[in-house]
């Protein structure tokens, strides 16, 4: 075959080659955004979640309350309160290790590692609380806390500066 004609072939496989290495860096930067958005999502779930599950126990528990101080004040038809699944009872169901961390601190201007780590412990025993340290960089690092010292987090505030994404 002639060597002109190979050469010319070779250089054009040469662009293709660039062109579609270029598209594979694009799609896996892009994958690599959708996954973080994935995890984001998620975090923000568990949170809804747990947040959700403190109201209806706050719910349950108030109700209860106002039975037993005034059982005469409540309507005759509403009858009890549906069961409702408590955080406490099943600590494996609150979510994801930053679902956990993210409500914990939603509360409190800071905490510390070992604070976050009891949380942890607490509410995920199925979790080596220890292992926290990955989790908390992460969210760090996609800007959904600061540290604003060693050992301390907090959730982002509009002043630390804009989230990553």
């Amino acid at each position: 075959m002639n060597p002109d004609r190979l050469k010319e072939w070779a250089a054009e496989l040469g662009v293709l080659a660039a062109e579609d290495e270029t598209r594979e860096r694009e799609a896996a930067q892009r994958l690599h955004m959708a996954a973080s958005e994935l995890e984001a999502a998620q975090a923000h779930a568990d949170v809804v979640a747990q947040m959700a599950a403190s109201s209806r126990n706050a719910l349950e528990k108030i109700t209860e309350q106002i039975q037993r101080t005034h059982p005469d004040s409540g309507d005759a038809d509403a009858g009890p309160l549906p069961p409702q699944r408590q955080p406490e009872k099943v600590p494996h169901a609150s979510g994801s290790v930053a679902g956990v961390i993210l409500a914990f601190l939603r509360d409190r201007r800071e905490a510390s590692y070992s604070e976050i780590t009891e949380q942890v412990r607490q509410m995920r025993p199925d979790v080596v609380a220890e292992n926290c340290a990955r989790d908390l960089g992460r969210m760090v690092g996609r800007g959904l806390l600061v540290r604003p010292r060693i050992g301390v987090y907090r959730l982002i505030a509009p002043q630390d500066g804009p989230m990553n994404s």
